[in-house]
This record gives structure tokens, C-alpha cells and sequence, in this order.
């Protein structure tokens, strides 16, 4: 199976999430948080990270191998206390944008 196509037994996504440990700094307001990426695929991620319970929109920089890095628009859609952490979807994502990421590894 392609590890990039829907999960025939997982009916909510979209796309199949791939494993990762990727940095990443976020940005929610005027304030800026240090997270490492799990998994990731091209409709969002989760982030390992505490943030405030009012967070809902955030600009992720995301740290990629070789050196390269992106820039994306999200929307927080579930939290997780222990560890701490955010389910988001990307709001805005480009496809040349995800097929570099794809490349990186």
C-alpha cells in the first residue's frame, strides 16, 4: 500500500500519516512555541507541544531534512493533555510545497 493513500480501515482521514521527528517552531499571536512534528501528512500534523487552551490558528515553521524548511497556515482541530500536543489541519498548504517535503526523505 502506498503510504500516502487514504488508510482503508481509518474512515476520518483523508490521507495515510507518515512518522516523523521533525522540528518545528509555531506561531500563535505575538507568541512562539518549540514543538517536534510526530506525523504529518498533506492534510496536517500533530505537534508535541503545550499551548494555550484559546489557540486556534497558527503559522508553523517546520524544520526539514537537508536543511530546507516551510512555512504553513494551520487550524488546531483536537489537543491531547499527556503529552501534551495538537491534532491540526493545514489551511493553507501548496502542492509544490508538499511534493519538496516529499522528496526530503
Amino acid at each position: 500500500m502506498d503510504p500516502w493513500e487514504p488508510d482503508p480501515f481509518d474512515r476520518r482521514r483523508k490521507f495515510a500519516r507518515r512518522e516523523v521527528h521533525l522540528h518545528a517552531r509555531l506561531r500563535l499571536g505575538e507568541s512562539e512555541h518549540e514543538a517536534i512534528i510526530e506525523n504529518i501528512c498533506p492534510g496536517g500534523a500533530f505537534f508535541r507541544v503545550e499551548v494555550p487552551e484559546d489557540a486556534d490558528d497558527l503559522v508553523a515553521s517546520i524544520e526539514l531534512p537537508q536543511g530546507r524548511g516551510l512555512h504553513v497556515h494551520a487550524k488546531v482541530r483536537w489537543r491531547r493533555q499527556e503529552p501534551a500536543g495538537i491534532g491540526v489541519e493545514f489551511a493553507s498548504f501548496f502542492a509544490d510545497t508538499w511534493e519538496a517535503f516529499s522528496r526530503s526523505f
